[in-house]
């Protein structure tokens, strides 16, 4: 357990950064406040990451950046927006079962378990689509669709992340060559109104946000799927969705469901099935 504390670590983080961010979502909108965490998570890594050095494999880390955090996050953020934490974070998190056949070509196994494991996720994302819940049945259901664009994004994306790590880039430099590469993306998307959104958002706690989500968890899921290995990494990952319900429930953002509570442990059951 001590080995996968890295991974928990960073679940953990992830999921506290999926509510934070839903306050600032309204008033800036998705792909400007995807900008601004960029923004906020390369100044911080910066200087650290120059310092501990960058090596050719941060292209690697690149290619998760525009897959993995402009593509990747800006669906998913999207995703919240419409449906909710509670519905989207599950549907998200499918990525886990879709990384097993994103490795496919790369040389692993395609197993029966990980069959069964991606039709317990059908399960899981009919029951999340379904009506009843904290959000509407069609907003719902937009919401788990962007949710599930945003898995397959992450599921290349974060199969980068173990490539460069292999390939000798440390786990801080990837963090920042991931969201470095990003950030330009973005700001193309974003139609200006940077400047003015930095200014109002600077002093809030998104900066902090920002750098615990894309610096800190991320480093830390890069330094897990090379010393512990990607599987056990994702499986620990995988806790955020219940932690993501468990957040929202104690903070008073949203009423889980039962239902959405048994498609989170739907899902993360697969998540356990698929590393059989």
């Amino acid at each position: 357990m001590e080995d996968l504390a890295p991974a928990l670590a960073a679940a953990v983080i992830w999921a506290y950064a999926s509510i934070a961010y839903r306050d600032f979502m309204v008033g800036l909108g998705v792909i400007r406040l995807n900008v601004l965490r960029m923004i906020y998570a390369s100044l911080a890594l910066l200087v650290p990451s120059l310092v501990l050095g960058i090596t050719p494999a941060a292209a690697y880390g690149a290619v998760s950046g525009v897959l993995s955090l402009a593509l990747g996050d800006s669906l998913y953020l999207r995703g919240i927006k419409a449906a909710g934490v509670s519905t989207a974070l599950p549907a998200a998190y499918s990525y886990i079962v879709m990384e097993q056949f994103v490795a496919v070509p790369l040389g692993e196994p395609l197993k029966p378990a990980f069959l069964a494991a991606a039709g317990l996720v059908l399960i899981g994302v009919y029951l999340l689509a379904g009506r009843g819940g904290s959000g509407g049945g069609s907003g719902k259901a937009v919401g788990v669709a962007y949710s599930l664009a945003a898995a397959v994004a992450w599921s290349m994306g974060y199969a980068a992340i173990r490539v460069a790590g292999m390939h000798g880039l440390n786990p801080v430099s990837t963090a920042f060559t991931r969201v470095a590469a990003a950030l330009p993306v973005l700001a193309l998307a974003s139609g200006g109104g940077v400047g003015g959104a930095v200014k109002a958002t600077w002093r809030t706690p998104l900066p902090l946000i920002a750098v615990l989500d894309l610096g800190v968890g991320s480093a830390l899921f890069a330094y897990s799927s090379v010393a512990v290995g990607l599987a056990p990494t994702v499986i620990a990952t995988g806790a955020a969705p219940l932690a993501a319900q468990l957040f929202s429930r104690a903070m008073g953002r949203e009423r889980p469901t039962l239902r959405e509570y048994a498609a989170a442990i739907i899902v993360l059951l697969a998540v356990a099935i698929s590393f059989q």
